[in-house]
């Protein structure tokens, strides 16, 4: 028989057929911080998504959710695209510190409204590889 000159492969994971089912569109958007602690205001897409998105159900996933700025000016364009719907994923929250609500479907932690940095987030280029998220002392970024 054919079958019996074949060699079996090991299972396929589970997730690993969930990823192949799910396209992803990639697209980064920065909001300038310099090497302050206080944000520009500034939104900039360094790179946009190359195929349509209308029609699409998008999850926005974010590293952490300050002032809603930059979260609601990407959605409106998503929206404006043509999404579907749209849902957010964040990380981190300081609803604090919010000047636009922003409605998060997924979230990780609210955090008070304290500089942080590690796990990805930076300050200045540094702490970014911490295997933490941790509160920047004052004294590192009062100078």
């Amino acid at each position: 028989m054919a079958a019996e000159k074949v060699t079996k492969a090991a299972p396929t994971a589970p997730n690993a057929d969930k990823k192949r089912a799910i396209e992803t569109a990639m697209a980064q958007i920065e909001k300038l911080y310099g090497k302050g602690t206080k944000t520009s205001g500034e939104v900039q897409i360094i790179k946009d998504i190359a195929q349509p998105i209308d029609g699409r159900d998008l999850l926005i996933v974010e590293d952490i959710l300050d002032s809603g700025v930059t979260l609601h000016y990407l959605m409106q364009i998503l929206a404006a695209r043509g999404a579907n719907s749209i849902r957010l994923c964040t990380l981190l929250s300081k609803p604090e510190r919010r000047k636009i609500d922003v409605n998060v479907d997924y979230l990780g932690f609210e955090i008070p409204d304290e500089f942080v940095v590690g796990y990805g987030l930076d300050y200045a280029e540094k702490y970014r590889n911490l295997p933490f998220i941790g509160v920047l002392k004052p004294e590192v970024y009062e100078k």
